[in-house]
C-alpha cells in the first residue's frame, strides 16, 4: 500500500515514491498529450501551445509534480485550461477586430477522426478524447475537467452512443465511415 499526503498546493502526492525523471516522463507523455489536445480542440496551434505551457510548468515544479498521483492528469488539466483560455481570448479578439482566424487543417489520421469527433458537444468531445486518446481513467478525467466521476461515466456513455449512431449512418455515396 502506498502512503499518500498533500503538497503545499493541496495536490495529492504519494509519499516515499521514487520520482521519475522529467526527461523520461516527457518523452513518454508528450506525444499522447499533443494528440489528446489536438483531438479535443481541433486546432494544431492551440494544442501545441497548451502542451508546451503544461510541460514548462511541470519542469519548473517537477519536484512537486513528479510526486503527484497522476502527473499526466495534472499536465492534461494545465494544457486544457491553457487551451480554453487561449480559445476564449481568440473569440473575443474575433468579435472585437472582426477578423477571422485561418483554419489550420488537422493532419491525418487525427483529421479523419476529428471529422466524426468534432460533431460531439464540447464536454462529450473532451471526455472521449481524454479517455481514448489521453488514456485517462474516469477518475482522472473527472479531476482534469473538474466534474464528478459519475458525470464522466454518463457523458462517456452518451458520447459512445452518439458516435455509434454517426458511424452506423451510411453516407449518400454508399461508403462507410472508417475511424
Amino acid at each position: 500500500m502506498v502512503a499518500r499526503g498533500t503538497d503545499e498546493a493541496g495536490q495529492l502526492v504519494e509519499l516515499g515514491k521514487e520520482p521519475e525523471s522529467f526527461d523520461s516522463w516527457y518523452a513518454r507523455e508528450h506525444p499522447r498529450l499533443i494528440a489528446t489536445l489536438l483531438l479535443s480542440t481541433g486546432d494544431v496551434e492551440l494544442a501545441a501551445d497548451g502542451v508546451d505551457e503544461a510541460f514548462t510548468r511541470a519542469l519548473e515544479k517537477w519536484d512537486q509534480v513528479s510526486m503527484m498521483e497522476s502527473p499526466t492528469g495534472w499536465a492534461f488539466r494545465v494544457a486544457l485550461n491553457h487551451a480554453r483560455r487561449t480559445a476564449r481570448r481568440r473569440t473575443i479578439e474575433r468579435r472585437l477586430f472582426i477578423k477571422r482566424a485561418k483554419d489550420i487543417p488537422v493532419p491525418a489520421p487525427a483529421g479523419e477522426v476529428w471529422q466524426v469527433v468534432s460533431s460531439l458537444p464540447p464536454r462529450q468531445r473532451e471526455v472521449v478524447v481524454l479517455r481514448h486518446i489521453g488514456d485517462l481513467r474516469e477518475a482522472e478525467i473527472a479531476e482534469v475537467l473538474g466534474i464528478s466521476r459519475s458525470t464522466v461515466s454518463s457523458t462517456l456513455s452518451d458520447a459512445h452512443e452518439r458516435l455509434g449512431s454517426l458511424l452506423d449512418d451510411e453516407p449518400p455515396n454508399g461508403e462507410r465511415h472508417h475511424v
